[in-house]
């Protein structure tokens, strides 16, 4: 192109000496060096009138203007030695014959020739998966599948109709080699990758991680989901992080490489990388991120963290000023995928809420091998190869709508919110549902566990351990007198501060942080039993205590949630208690305010979940004296009904459903005082919602709206 311009006779001077400088390169090329971004430095051994003539041509080529070109040019100037810097004519002189090749090449080279191409790693047309691969003489093209059989292609169109071409991994500015950066298929191993099931890809990732590091099973479990389910991300509209948290020695990176060589176009960075540097080479490849050693400090505000806490879901744009051009700005979209180790947690806890974390421990397994050998670059190639294609054959078949529901499991909602994108990729195995409904249930418990092992948790714990009164302090000198009749009357701050060798300051603090409160309160003394004033902790109501126990209560052999005891419970624990938070969705929620009380029919059946019938079994309304719940009248109202056993008057009676029993494990009667129900017996509940009633006091919810409703007629 250059040489049949320059034989021209009716170029100039300045004309000829610019595409001299271009040498046999087309103004594509030039572009796409992307010597503004890349260069880090200047190289002082070359050309520097080459070097920065690409900067210049770079700049013009993007409609920058002419005094960022030149400010962009002293910039990397500032860099060298003085006795070599060019002086301000020399870096015009440049920026000026670059300007002049440009505009030649518009004029005298045909649009064809210089056409630009898009430049995308993956995309979807017509329901298949086009995929960027290298081959091993460093070529690349898409790979995508023609009936049953992996096809490559250097250039494809994409869903637009637009001529794409795949992106290519960077070269080193001085060896002149590929820098593997990003984590491909190779196309060669492609080829002759046979299709898996899901249960013997399952097996071959899990013996490689097994390899090469140890874990609990139930944490090999999480990594292999992670790694599949980074090759579906984009069919998802939210994506959890993996995050490897412990101090040095403790084989974090060696978890990060081994997990991240098998995830979708790894990206390495590390935390010293700058963020400009991360955020344009996730823009270019749309891989996983991987971020090492990442020990962030700052907060919500760290331009970081405000990248990682917007990659969560999809459609959260980063925006960037131009720098060179302060009217132009710069969008990168953040969602996807992403590997974190860091000693530390993030300070931020928008953050730490998007981690599924995993804290490794020293290993006494002698079979580990300490490096990572030289055959394991070829063992990775080849289960990369292996999971590319069972991606190519199944990518059709996995969308969003193949998330496992999880309503009825009584999981936390942000376990819930990390672990159902991993879901998808469950649908292909046969048991999938049941694998991964096992998998949640096992991180549940663990979870409570954990926290319940926590400060905060510690300090929950042995409080509640106190008022039921398997911990007693009825023969200390100072404790001793809050005990009555046998039992504490009031645990305080203090008490939880000498068990645990920390001020009651610390207790009080951390208790509050969780919800609970100190409260001056009036108890019975040991002796005469008259009334001290104290300021023990208190679980202001029944919405609270649940949410604490739910968090931090934690029993090793499976036992139910016990009831608030009463020297926990803060004055307003029994009056009326609203808005339960919602902890399980169903399509069926009914939420306070969006409903009037209604008036159940005579009707002697009642549908549970699944729509099937179910017989009403009829008890009386009044309570005998031996079971009475109440220190009152009982009431003769619903109004009175619902006022009295906490309930909001807005929860309509005709929603509640009966509840199936593989499901009413944990759960207990919603009723203040009630008893603990019989298991056998029926439990209701309004779907969606905690408020489950027993038996009993459903009936008695029910007579008393008929009653109201033949009174109205």
């Amino acid at each position: 192109m250059t040489e049949a311009i320059s034989s021209s006779p009716q170029f100039s001077d300045k004309t000829r000496r610019a595409l001299l400088l271009a040498g046999d390169r087309s103004l594509s090329k030039v572009k796409e060096s992307g010597a503004y971004f890349i260069t880090i430095d200047p190289n002082k051994e070359g050309d520097l009138n080459q070097e920065y003539w690409d900067i210049a041509v770079y700049l013009l080529s993007a409609k920058k203007k002419s005094e960022a070109v030149i400010k962009a040019l002293q910039t990397r100037n500032k860099k060298l030695e003085p006795d070599i810097q060019l002086n301000y004519d020399s870096l015009q002189d440049i920026k000026d014959l670059a300007y002049t090749f440009i505009e030649t090449v518009k004029e005298f080279d045909p649009p064809e020739e210089e056409g630009v191409k898009r430049h995308l790693p993956y995309f979807e047309r017509d329901g298949k998966l086009y995929l960027t691969c290298i081959s091993a003489e460093d070529r690349y093209s898409y790979a995508h599948l023609e009936a049953g059989k992996v096809v490559f292609s250097p250039e494809e169109l994409d869903p637009m109709g637009m001529a794409t071409v795949p992106p290519e991994l960077p070269i080193h500015q001085d060896r002149g080699t590929t820098t593997y950066i990003v984590g491909l298929p190779r196309s060669d191993l492609l080829v002759t990758s046979p299709l898996l099931s899901p249960d013997d890809l399952y097996a071959r990732i899990r013996t490689h991680f097994y390899k090469y590091f140890d874990a609990p099973e139930v944490e090999y479990e999480l990594f292999v989901y992670y790694a599949l389910y980074s090759w579906y991300f984009s069919k998802c509209s939210t994506t959890p992080y993996l995050r490897l948290l412990g101090d040095t020695g403790k084989g974090k990176s060696r978890f990060l490489k081994v997990i991240s060589d098998l995830c979708f176009y790894p990206i390495r960075a590390s935390g010293s990388s700058s963020l400009s540097g991360i955020m344009r080479f996730k823009e270019r490849w749309m891989g996983t991120l991987l971020i090492d050693e990442s020990d962030l400090k700052g907060n919500q505000s760290d331009p970081l963290i405000k990248y990682l806490n917007l990659g969560f879901e999809k459609d959260n744009p980063f925006l960037l000023t131009d720098k060179n051009d302060v009217t132009k700005t710069q969008i990168f979209d953040p969602f996807g995928p992403k590997l974190i180790a860091m000693r530390q947690p993030f300070r931020d806890i928008a953050t730490e809420g998007r981690c599924l974390s995993f804290s490794p421990d020293e290993t006494a397994r002698e079979d580990i091998p300490p490096e990572l050998p030289s055959r394991y670059s070829d063992e990775v190639a080849e289960l990369r190869a292996l999971i590319a294609r069972f991606t190519l054959e199944h990518w059709g078949e996995v969308s969003e709508d193949c998330m496992v529901s999880c309503n009825g499991m009584g999981l936390e909602g942000r376990l819930k919110q990390m672990a159902r994108p991993l879901s998808i990729i469950l649908r292909l195995f046969p048991d999938g549902e049941d694998r991964f409904k096992n998998y949640l249930n096992v991180r549940q418990r663990e979870i409570k566990q954990t926290r319940a092992e926590s400060w905060e948790g510690g300090m929950f714990n042995y409080a509640l351990q106190l008022a039921l009164g398997d911990e007693d302090l009825i023969s200390d000198s100072e404790f001793g007198k809050y005990y009555f009749g046998g039992k504490i009357q009031a645990v305080l701050p203090k008490m939880i501060a000498e068990s645990l060798k920390c001020s009651p300051k610390a207790v009080t603090r951390a208790l509050e942080g969780i919800g609970m409160e100190v409260r001056q309160k009036r108890v019975k003394i040991a002796g005469d039993g008259r009334s001290k004033k104290a300021r023990p902790i208190l679980v202001p109501n029944k919405k609270k205590w649940l949410e604490i126990t739910q968090r931090y209560y934690f029993s090793e052999d499976g036992g139910e949630v016990p009831d608030c005891p009463e020297c926990l419970k803060g004055p307003e624990f029994n009056t009326i208690q609203v808005g339960i938070s919602v902890t399980d969705e169903s399509p069926g929620a009914v939420f306070e305010g969006s409903g009037t009380i209604g008036t159940i029919g005579t009707q002697e059946e009642e549908r549970d979940l699944n729509g099937t019938h179910v017989p009403v079994v009829p008890l009386p309304v009044e309570t005998p004296q031996e079971e009475n719940c109440f220190s009152e009248p009982a009431p003769t109202t619903l109004h009175e009904w619902l006022i009295h056993y906490g309930f909001s008057r807005d929860f309509p009676v005709d929603q509640y459903v009966i509840i199936p029993k593989e499901n009413r494990t944990g759960l207990f009667c919603f009723c203040n005082g009630c008893k603990e129900p019989d298991r056998s017996l029926p439990l209701y509940w309004i779907p969606g919602r905690y408020h489950q009633i027993c038996q009993k006091h459903f009936n008695e919810m029910r007579a008393l709206c008929e009653k109201e409703g033949a009174s109205n007629e």
